[in-house]
């Protein structure tokens, strides 16, 4: 096997055999010590590698909103924000909701025409006649809050009559309602001419205004003649509001 180490190493060996075992022992440990010196050499590269891989940071690339067309910018900058929200370690901030405005409206069963507080003039039932032409019973109440004053539908119902300013009643209007399954009618008389917002077979909801107190028709002063009738019954308008929770 000498010549395969060098071709004169036969010969070597036949002439001086102590010279040739000194000569392959030194030639064989220089072998070992570079194989042992290229082994730790690819063992530290490697070594190097692996740390410089674990240490090296992950990098994100993210498009420029520029680059984007323009109807994607608004997404191009949702995404840039919410990856430097994490970067930070906080929540991604959320995108505001457009909501459209809107009015809630709330209103009770029942009403007072001109409210609850307003002074009555005249009752309902028998009285004094205050005028030639002005009947001794009446048939219902009479408010003065004073001239101009709205007047409000008592209940959700449909206009079913408009009388005009040269009747008894002068301008006024009847509203048809149903109450608690009962036929109601309201009557509001002596209104300001013209003041009407209305025509018959409106549908008015309970606080819509109806016209405004005045005096036209037969009367002596601005009021608001208010009439009730229940099934076809004429009542005293005021204990039935009451009794009924009217506001």
């Amino acid at each position: 096997m000498l010549h395969l180490i060098h071709p004169a190493l036969p010969r070597i060996a036949a002439l001086e055999p102590r010279r040739l075992r000194h000569d392959a022992l030194v030639a064989a440990a220089a072998v070992v010590a570079l194989a042992l010196a290229v082994n730790g050499t690819v063992s530290a590269t490697l070594a190097t590698a692996a740390e410089n891989a674990a240490a090296q940071p992950q990098v994100q690339q993210f498009v420029a909103a520029s680059a984007l067309p323009s109807s994607d910018s608004a997404a191009a900058s949702a995404t840039e924000s919410d990856a430097a929200a994490l970067a930070a370690g906080t929540a991604p901030a959320a995108a505001p909701v457009a909501r459209e405005d809107f009015t809630v409206d709330v209103r009770p069963p029942l009403m007072y025409p001109v409210g609850a507080g307003a002074p009555i003039g005249s009752s309902f039932g028998l009285r004094p006649s205050t005028c030639a032409a002005c009947p001794s019973v009446h048939k219902g109440v009479d408010w003065t809050p004073g001239y101009g004053t709205p007047v409000v539908a008592m209940a959700d119902g449909v206009v079913t009559l408009i009388g005009d300013p040269g009747s008894a009643l002068g301008t006024h209007l009847e509203i048809s309602h149903v109450v608690d399954g009962r036929a109601v009618t309201s009557v509001y008389a002596h209104l300001i001419a013209g003041s009407i917002p209305w025509a018959l077979g409106d549908r008015v909801r309970v606080g819509d205004v109806v016209g405004n107190v005045g005096a036209t028709g037969v009367t002596v002063g601005a009021h608001l003649h208010f009439e009730l009738r229940v099934d076809g019954v004429t009542i005293d308008p005021v204990p039935w509001l009451r009794a009924n929770g009217a506001q």
